[in-house]
Order: structure tokens, then C-alpha cells, then sequence
């Protein structure tokens, strides 16, 4: 199948290239349309906040609730008493209130308002009322609200948006950022490649990819709650194994052309071979983030969904844009020849009958980036022995070695094969010192905890930030996250002073770390009473957790106890808790299934029990590191000032988690790409430490290229004022830097090497019942038995007629 979509691709490429285009432009109109919606709404089914959340519709309100716009004075300016103050405040109510979807505003200076206004005087806030939800306020409808307040502005009053008025206020583009990881991707590309053409295919099909992804991500948004920072995670996902699937695919068709396959075959043949590799490699990454599912959380949902789409776009980008751009570029993406093959003969047709003698093949010129060294689908050619020659890099046949043995790959990857052959020299030196590095890095971790942002953690310059401190320091820092406490009665009230009401309410009072109460609301039925409550510490921080459990376990049960029926806490902070509260929950259930999901996938590609153990085990040692960093650097603050940081922020629970998910998939490519090189190695020759460092040898090049294109495009999110992006951008950084070194580099040889045999243990029964499949689209033989001496070579080459085709396999 994979071969006859590239061969179908590369033979109509305008057509294929349009058809993505079209798909690019319609989808691109429909969100200029419709517009690209996000939320940062929490459900939480079953949980106590969602429970008083369903109560509280009882109640009549507007859709967004009521958004504050914040009004201050500086120390030498008018009281917001003043008659002039108040005049402005009041012409720019009536201005805010004739802005398209905005349904009320409320005064501080109202019956309803008056606990809107500060002691001082200096600091107080309009309540806006909208006929839209949050996820649908608009940077637009905010920047129309703050416009018309300019009667405020003109008598000298700073106005400041607040709450979801201020999230699409601040609601920056990432733009920038992809950007510079495109140039950064485009740099060591053409470094590796040095060629201008070359280096462009992987971002030309990468940019369509997340430009498709993208586009599907906004959209999903009007169907869905779709967090904002589920367009980012998609953007940094997409676009980093967009690169590297495209670079895997190109280095193969590069080595083809330059074995003197015609450039179809060759799109088709990489097509079938790398992009069947690709496929794989991006399915698992989609069944890592579907365990993601497993959390029970709409949030979740969204945040796994988005990167998965992001993925499988990639994927079908690699599987037909790629051949497409393969065939209309042609021979302009072939290796340049150097001094030494431009010497020698012409490297004959793929179709072409072989000459007499096994092939000479010519490692790859060493360079910085050994991008064109060989890759784990090598091709192999076969004359009328049929013997497996390994693809090192462009054929051309040597006069001064033909007749003769075939040539080796012993040169390939120079600075890879001496570090591989130090690990085969002392194994357990490296693999005790890579695990002592590990264990520092992540040590960090063991104090890692589930916390919740707030507005106080925002860059300083944001509408947010200046929101929620002239709050804080006006109204006390639990005035940025008030508590609702609904109890749903079953009998209808008598009034706000009914004694059942009047009970809870001496009891919120009477609770220690709440600041203020406000007056019961009663719903039009009389059946659901509300409170709101202000605690005395911020929103994120841990006494505010203490308090919801206070409130939940001790004052309300006792307040309720005699009266039939029970009350509920929400929220922002209440909904947080019960958001990490369920997430440590699930946690071991997720990380179960992710280990299981990549032992699978690694049993049905290697058929080997110890090396899908091994695998699935070391990747942890990259999420256990990236972790530690993450703590280190945002839990504990470490170089905080560094990242765009005022000090210490909490980490979500969602972040550790989909990190986790995305993180395994990810590794799962590497570890294809250099277990296939180690068992294409030990199947042609049987030598166990010889495989190993074969297989490093020829893969280390690429996959530090790749990681290194990665790690810049995970990198260049710091840009970012927001902090979930910096913790994401840092952690995905550290663990793929990690995955492609240390694991790959010196822990997985290391194993390898001393496990010997053993790696590719599979008892009868298991390799019975699994069913056959060859992820890079070949065969393997056997390994090979005892050395024998081989038999002489006729003097003259086969009957050019009666010789077999010659045919590249993926091995």
C-alpha cells in the first residue's frame, strides 16, 4: 500500500501539491469565517465543584457572568468618590453598555456595586455582563469595552480589563516563535545538507502540515472546549515531528537517487520503507496521548486531541506531499557527488543488470551533520548471490576493489561509532554514569506537587497581571478567586433570613481563612440558595486549597447536618483541586497504559520481549530527568528570572501528564530508528557487540540532527508570556535532548551490549501468536551461521539477460 501511494503521488505531484493547497486555502477561509475559539473552562464530571456549578444554573445571569474592569488612581490622583470621578466612571458605563453583546454594567457606585469600591477610594471595578461565553469573548469585544471607558482615561483613571476580558486581551500569538524554530530547522538542515533546495522540502511540508492542524484545532473549538493552550502544544508538536518525519524521509530518498534509482522509484520506494517507519512511529504517539482518555476529563480530551491531529496531519504530509515535492524537485535534491566519486565511473540504473563482482559501496562523506550517513532502511542490492550489501550512502563502483568483498559500513558515522565503541568497551562504566547524571537531574522531582496558576503568575506587563494586582492589593489576594457555595434545599426557602440559610451562613463566617462573606442569593424558586466567599489567601495558594477542604469536610456537613440536604464548593480554586485531585488519581492508571501501549508496539516491530522491556523502562529515565528539571526550574524557581519569571510558579496537574504522553510517543521514533539498525546489523552478521555499535554508528547522526531541530523548535516557545507554554517548551526540550544522548547514545548500547543474547529473546508460544510485520517494509533473514569459506567468483559476470532485476528492499 505504501509503496503504491508514493508512486501514485509522485507521478501526478502538481495534482497532489494542489490538492494540499486547496485544503490549506479552504480550511483557512472557514476560520477566517468562523473565527478560532478556545476555553479555559474545567468539567469535571462527578466532582463536588461541578455539582455546585449545575446548581448554580438555577440561577438567571448572563452567560460570561459578570467580568470586572478595574479602575484606579494613583496615590496623587482624585478619589474615585470624587463628583468629577464619579461623573466619568458613570459616561463610561453608559459608553460600555451600548457595546455590541455586553448585556449589564454595574457602578461601584450602585446598591448592587458598592463592595466593588475600595477603602482608600483609589481602586474599584466595573461588573460587565455579556450575551456570549467566555470561550467566545473575543481580544475584539475587550478592546471595544476598554475603548469605550475613555471618558474614565480622559479624567485621569487607569482602566484595566479583568477576568476572561483580560485572557482575550492577552491572548498573544505564537507566531514569532515558530518562526524562529523554523529558521533554526532551516539552518542546521542546510548545515547537514548544504544544500539550499534540500533543506527547504521538510519545512515547506512541515508548514502545510501545522498550517492544515492548525486550522482543524481552531475550529474544533466552536464544537468543543478547547483550551488555548491546546493550539500552542499542537503548534510545538506538529511542527517538530513535521521536520523530523520529512528529514528521515528526505535522507533515504537522497541515498536512493545516489544508488541510481530513478527519482519515482526512489519516492516510491522511501515512501514504502521510511514512511511505513513514520506511520508507525506516528501512530504511537497518537496511542500515547490516547491514554490520555483514561483521565475522565473534557480538558484532557482537548489537550490530547489537539497534538494528535497535529500528528497524523504530519504523517499524511510525509506519505503523499513529501513524493510530490520529491518528484517535481528531482535530481535537484541528490547528494553532491564529491572529488573521489566524480572520479569514478558512472553508479548504474536501479534497473540495470549488476556488473560482475558484489557492489563497492562508498560510506557517506563525513561532515558536521552526518544527515546523509545511512539510515535503518537501507536498501539492499542483489545480484545472482542475492547477498545483502548495506546502503552506506551513494553506490559507485571502485575500480581498484572490484572484484572482491564488499565494502563495510566501518567508516560510516566516525564520531558516533568511537563513542559506541567506548560503551562496548566498558559498559557498566557508562551505564552507572548515565544513571548517576539521570538520578541528579531528576531528583528535583520527588518534591514535585499539582498546583494552580493564577493571574499573579502572569508576566508583569499583561492586562491579567495589572488586573489581578491592583485587586489584591485593593480588595485582599482572595478577591481574585472567590468561592461559590451553593446548597440546593429541598423545600423552598421563606427568604434570605430563612433559618436553614441563615445557618450556613454563620457557619462560612465562622470558618477560619474566610475573609468575607457576601448576602445569599436565593433562586426564582426558591429551592437553591448561594454564597460567595472571599478567602484570605490567593487563588493558588495551598491555605486557599485548605480552606476548600475545610468548607467541604467539616463546616458545611455540620451547618447541613439536620436539614436534608447538602451544600457544594466551586469555583476556580475549588474546581483546580478537584482538576489535580483527579489527576493523581488516575496517574498510575495512565502511566500503566503508556508502558504497556510502547512494549506492545516494540514487541509486534522486534519481536523481542527484552528489548520492548528495556525499551519501554529506559524511556522513563528521559521523562524522570525532564521532570526534575521542570521542578527545578518553575516549582522551586530556580533561574525563574531567566525563563520571564517574577519567581516560583505552581505546575498544573494536565502539564506533567500530557508531557508523560507526548514524550513516550516521541521517544518511540528514535528508538525504531536505532533498534532497526541494530537488528538489520545482527541479523547480516550475528555479532552481538558489533550489531550495537553498527547500529549507533550509522543512526547517531541523524537522530541528533532531528533532536537538535526539536529541541530549537520546543525552545523558541519560551518566547511566550505564558507559563504553561515555558514549562511545556522546557520540558519537551530537556527530555528529547536526553532521549537522542544520553538514552540513546550510552544508556540503550549499554543494555544492549550487556544483555548479549538475550536481546532478542522470544519464547515458541509468543512468536507463534504474534503476527508478522515489518514496520521499514522488508524482510529479514536469519542470522547467518558459522563462517564458511566462500566460493570462488566466476571470472566473467552473469548473462545480462539471464541476470535478475536488481531490487531495493528495506531490511
Amino acid at each position: 500500500m505504501f509503496v503504491s501511494v508514493g508512486r501514485w503521488c509522485a507521478r501526478r505531484p502538481k495534482r497532489t501539491i494542489a490538492a494540499w493547497l486547496l485544503l490549506l486555502l479552504a480550511l483557512g477561509a472557514a476560520v477566517a469565517l468562523c473565527g478560532r475559539v478556545t476555553s479555559e473552562a474545567v468539567s469535571i464530571p462527578g466532582s463536588d465543584s461541578q455539582a455546585a456549578a449545575d446548581a448554580a444554573r438555577a440561577f438567571p445571569g448572563s452567560a460570561s457572568g459578570k467580568q470586572p474592569l478595574v479602575l484606579h488612581t494613583g496615590a496623587g490622583g482624585a478619589d474615585l468618590t470624587s463628583a468629577g470621578a464619579r461623573d466619568a466612571v458613570a459616561a463610561a458605563a453608559r459608553n460600555i453598555a451600548g457595546v455590541d453583546h455586553v448585556v449589564a454594567v454595574t457602578t461601584p457606585y450602585e446598591g448592587a456595586g458598592r463592595a466593588a469600591m475600595s477603602a482608600d477610594g483609589h481602586t474599584a471595578f466595573l461588573s460587565v455582563e455579556l450575551d456570549v461565553t467566555d470561550r467566545d469573548i473575543t481580544p475584539e469585544v475587550t478592546r471595544r469595552i476598554v475603548d469605550a471607558a475613555r471618558p474614565a482615561e480622559a479624567a485621569g483613571i487607569e482602566v484595566t480589563p479583568g477576568g476572561s476580558l483580560a485572557a482575550a486581551a492577552d491572548k498573544g500569538s505564537t507566531r514569532h516563535s515558530e518562526i524562529i524554530g523554523l529558521l533554526a530547522a532551516l539552518a542546521i538542515l542546510w548545515f547537514g545538507f548544504r544544500s539550499a533546495v534540500a533543506a527547504t522540502v521538510p519545512l515547506i511540508a512541515a508548514v502545510v502540515g501545522l498550517g492544515v492542524s492548525l486550522s482543524v484545532v481552531g475550529l474544533l473549538g466552536h464544537l468543543m472546549d478547547m483550551p488555548s493552550a491546546g493550539s500552542t502544544i499542537a503548534a510545538m508538536i506538529g511542527l517538530g515531528v513535521g521536520v523530523d518525519y520529512s528529514l528521515f524521509c528526505l535522507t533515504r530518498f537522497r541515498e536512493l537517487l545516489g544508488d541510481g534509482a530513478s527519482v519515482e522509484d526512489a519516492a516510491a520506494l522511501t515512501t514504502a520503507a521510511s514512511g511505513k517507519a513514520v506511520a508507525f512511529a506516528g501512530c504511537a504517539v497518537v496511542a500515547a496521548l490516547a491514554s490520555l482518555a483514561l483521565g475522565g476529563l473534557p480538558l484532557l480530551h482537548a489537550l490530547a486531541l489537539a497534538p494528535g491531529i497535529a500528528v497524523l496531519v504530519a504523517v499524511a504530509a510525509t506519505l503523499t506531499l513529501l513524493p510530490a515535492l520529491f518528484a517535481l524537485l528531482g535530481r535537484s535534491l541528490a547528494p553532491t557527488p564529491t572529488a573521489a566519486t566524480a572520479a569514478a565511473p558512472a553508479a548504474p540504473a536501479a534497473s540495470a543488470a549488476p556488473a560482475a563482482g558484489p557492489v563497492a559501496l562508498r560510506p557517506a562523506a563525513p561532515g558536521p551533520v552526518a544527515l546523509d550517513s545511512a539510515v535503518p532502511d537501507p536498501a539492499a542490492v542483489r545480484g545472482p548471490a542475492a547477498a545483502d550489501v548495506p546502503a552506506l550512502g551513494p553506490v559507485a563502483p571502485d575500480a581498484a576493489t572490484a572484484p572482491g568483498p564488499v565494502a563495510t559500513d566501518a567508516a560510516a558515522g566516525g564520531g558516533w561509532r568511537r563513542v559506541a565503541e567506548r560503551v562496548a568497551r566498558q559498559p557498566w562504566r557508562h551505564l552507572i554514569g548515565a544513571l548517576l547524571l539521570v538520578a541528579v537531574l531528576a531528583a528535583p522531582a520527588a518534591g514535585l506537587t499539582f498546583g494552580q496558576l493564577d493571574g499573579g503568575d502572569k508576566v508583569s506587563s499583561t492586562a491579567s497581571r495589572t488586573a489581578y494586582d491592583r485587586l489584591a492589593g485593593a480588595f485582599g489576594p482572595g478577591a481574585n478567586g472567590p468561592l461559590q457555595v451553593t446548597d440546593a434545599l429541598p423545600d423552598p426557602a421563606s427568604g434570605p433570613t430563612d433559618p436553614r440559610v441563615d445557618k450556613v451562613t454563620d457557619a462560612l463566617k465562622d470558618t477560619p481563612g474566610v475573609a468575607a462573606v457576601g448576602p445569599p442569593q436565593l433562586s426564582p424558586d426558591g429551592r437553591t440558595a448561594r454564597w460567595q466567599v472571599t478567602p484570605t489567601t490567593a487563588p493558588g495558594d495551598p491555605e486557599t486549597a485548605r480552606l476548600v477542604h475545610r468548607l467541604r469536610e467539616s463546616t458545611l456537613p455540620a451547618a447541613t447536618a439536620d436539614t436534608g440536604h447538602g451544600a457544594h464548593v466551586s469555583g476556580a480554586p475549588a474546581a483546580q483541586l478537584d482538576l489535580n485531585d483527579r489527576l493523581s488519581r488516575r496517574l498510575p492508571a495512565i502511566i500503566a497504559f503508556v508502558l504497556v501501549i510502547a512494549a506492545l508496539l516494540l514487541l509486534l516491530a522486534f519481536r523481542s520481549v527484552v528489548v520492548a522491556a528495556t525499551a519501554a523502562v529506559l524511556n522513563l529515565v528521559s521523562v524522570a530527568a525532564a521532570y526534575g528539571v521542570l521542578t527545578a526550574l518553575f516549582q522551586q524557581g530556580w533561574g525563574a528570572g531567566a525563563l520571564g519569571l517574577d519567581g516560583p510558579v505552581p505546575i498544573p496537574g494536565y502539564v506533567p501528564l500530557l508531557m508523560f504522553a507526548v514524550l513516550f510517543g516521541l521517544s518511540m521514533d528514535y528508538e525504531v530508528f536505532l533498534l532497526s539498525a541494530v537488528r538489520e546489523a545482527y541479523l547480516k552478521s550475528g555479532d552481538h557487540r558489533g550489531s550495537v555499535i553498527t547500529g549507533l554508528a550509522r543512526t547517531g547522526g541523524i537522530i541528533t540532527s532531528a533532536a537538535l531541530i526539536m529541541v530549537c523548535v520546543f525552545l523558541s516557545y519560551l518566547l511566550s508570556d505564558d507559563p504553561v507554554v515555558k514549562m511545556f517548551g522546557i520540558g519537551l526540550a530537556t527530555a528529547v535532548a536526553l532521549d537522542a544522548t544520553l538514552v540513546r547514545g550510552l544508556l540503550v548500547p549499554a543494555a544492549m551490549i550487556l544483555l548479549g543474547k538475550a536481546n532478542w529473546w522470544l519464547p515458541g508460544w509468543l512468536d507463534r501468536a504474534l503476527p508478522r510485520i515489518d514496520i521499514e517494509g522488508g524482510d529479514h533473514a536469519p542470522p547467518p551461521g558459522p563462517a564458511t569459506e566462500p566460493e570462488p567468483e566466476p571470472e566473467a559476470g552473469p548473462d545480462p539477460e539471464a541476470a535478475p532485476p536488481v531490487t531495493v528492499r528495506k531490511t
